[in-house]
């Protein structure tokens, strides 16, 4: 569970089944003792609260008026857990495809837009290959997701399993060298590279087109 009311005035709130919510601009709850702003998350092990500038420790009595008004707090009837569980799925999608692109930043792509320039046909990008990898772990992590939220959204609250069972299935960014060759650079100049793949032009490499 976790209840903090920060100094935005923003009420947040996570109750005993792990169903998160917010409330903007509230009024702080009422309890027992006064307060200007409370942070109870235990998964942080942070128990305090502010009252005029001054940090206190919230005692065990604070703690179990505070984890009995969680109980007591009724979520949004627009929130269930699935829908929690797929949002979740998609920010991690998010995180996994930034870390991926940071693992590019030796070869100096600056945005993907500039990842699938390098990677169309006939590019003649020297990183054309590497763009290429990228893409295909992306489809591939994009894909997972798409089956994992199809798969929570045909299955009841109760019948979930733990988040992770579902996190863990999306791949993680693969390390920077598995988007490279050995010599990477120099394929361009290899005939088999598609460099010259443009209206069967490979395929006459080397052929004598003038009339016999």
């Amino acid at each position: 569970m976790l209840l903090v009311y920060d100094h935005d005035n923003v009420l947040h709130i996570t109750n005993e089944r792990g169903l998160r919510w917010n409330y903007d601009k509230a009024d702080k709850p009422s309890f027992g003792f006064d307060y200007d702003f409370m942070f109870y998350i235990p998964y942080d092990d942070s128990y305090e609260y502010e009252l005029n500038r001054k940090v206190e420790k919230l005692s065990e009595e604070n703690i179990a008026e505070i984890e009995e008004y969680i109980k007591l707090c009724e979520p949004p009837l627009e929130l269930t857990m699935t829908k929690q569980y797929s949002d979740d799925i998609q920010e991690s999608v998010k995180n996994r495809r930034e870390i991926g692109f940071e693992r590019l930043g030796f070869f100096k792509f600056d945005n993907m837009t500039e990842i699938l320039i390098a990677s169309r046909e006939g590019s003649n990008d020297p990183r054309r290959q590497i763009a290429r990898r990228f893409l295909d772990w992306n489809d591939f992590l994009v894909g997972t997701a798409y089956r994992i939220c199809e798969e929570l959204n045909a299955t009841l609250d109760g019948d979930l399993q733990d988040f992770d069972t579902y996190l863990n299935q999306l791949p993680e960014p693969p390390p920077q060298d598995e988007f490279t060759e050995t010599h990477w650079s120099d394929d361009r100049f290899e005939t088999k590279s598609d460099t010259f793949d443009v209206n069967g032009g490979q395929d006459s490499l080397g052929e004598d087109k003038r009339a016999v």
